[in-house]
């Protein structure tokens, strides 16, 4: 009998291949109530409930119709969000051949407001979904990164109905667990960290204050560039192989804007020709006895990172 191994399943989901999870799923006796959830939801377009709220209900119909367009029925990118953007009109009352406007997502925040809750809109990874949630806590943790120790505002949210596109194709297994916020705020979903854990003190944590620093340091530097950094961080300070496992897991350079698989994907290639000589090892297995090579050598890529964009930065 086939055994559901998460990893494997959301190492999918992170790529977009949501026919590649459900597929994968079908192959797990156990796991049959799962598989025919998605094959109602994304195979029958049924909704999804995930409010009782009837206002933001309808706005999150919106975005699921959004969702199985793009990675269930594999509709062109720019046909999806031309679509997705009408029916944002139509929700907010107005009707407009514009495939997309900002003016849209100003209007969406009011209306999410005004029902008591906060909003966060945009894309992710290339892929539009909004981040909808009931309350905030402010809190200040001291951060180490290579660049020094400082101190850092987190906003800890909770009560969410929205998570963007991640969140909604795995049903909440996996998805976005904080981001960086204007003025160097780091912003997170607190329900999915123990504070204790190393995903909490470095995978957001320090993954997120490293933003922080680039953007405040290195203005013009590229979303993919702010990635590779991040996860560099965190195989520098990870304890054991569990991180190194998860970027081989999501590394994949198919698709340019997602930005964390194509960084993921970097790093891959990169340590493969400094510890085995060839382009690019996938094999968990052979990366297991390596997690000293590979902070020690994630370090030496951080510092050369770190002359790259400092040379940019002068010849600006």
């Amino acid at each position: 009998m086939n055994i559901f191994n998460k990893h494997e399943f959301v190492s999918y989901l992170w790529k977009g291949q949501l026919h590649e999870a459900t597929n994968y799923l079908s192959q797990i006796p156990d796991k049959k109530d799962l598989y025919e959830k998605y094959i109602s939801i994304f195979e029958k377009s049924e909704y999804y409930k995930r409010t009782d709220n009837e206002i933001l209900g309808k706005l999150d119909r919106i975005y699921q119709n959004y969702y199985r367009n793009v990675f269930w029925l594999n509709t062109l990118k720019e046909d999806a969000e031309k679509m997705l953007f009408q029916e944002l009109w139509m929700y907010c009352g107005s009707k407009s051949d514009l495939p997309k406007d900002s003016y849209i997502e100003c209007e969406i925040e009011k209306i999410v407001k005004r029902e008591g809750y906060e909003y966060l809109g945009g894309d992710t990874q290339g892929f539009w979904g909004p981040y909808i949630w009931k309350s905030s806590t402010k809190v200040t943790y001291e951060v180490e990164l290579p660049s020094g120790i400082e101190l850092y505002t987190i906003i800890m949210m909770d009560g969410f109905i929205s998570r963007s596109w991640l969140d909604f194709i795995s049903f909440g297994m996996t998805g976005t667990g904080g981001w960086t916020g204007k003025d160097g705020i780091l912003c997170c979903v607190s329900n999915l960290y123990d504070v204790e854990s190393n995903e909490f003190n470095i995978s957001f944590l320090k993954h997120e204050a490293q933003h922080a620093f680039d953007k405040k340091i290195y203005s013009d530097i590229e979303s993919v560039d702010l990635e590779y950094r991040a996860k560099l961080v965190e195989l520098i300070y990870w304890p054991n192989n569990e991180k190194i496992r998860d970027i081989l897991r999501e590394a994949d350079n198919s698709n340019p804007d997602n930005t964390h698989s194509m960084a993921a994907y970097r790093i891959v290639n990169e340590l493969s020709q400094k510890i085995f000589e060839c382009e690019y090892v996938k094999y968990e297995k052979a990366w297991e006895d390596k997690v000293d090579k590979v902070v020690r050598l994630a370090s030496d890529l951080f510092e050369t990172s770190n002359k790259l964009l400092n040379n940019r930065m002068h010849l600006m």
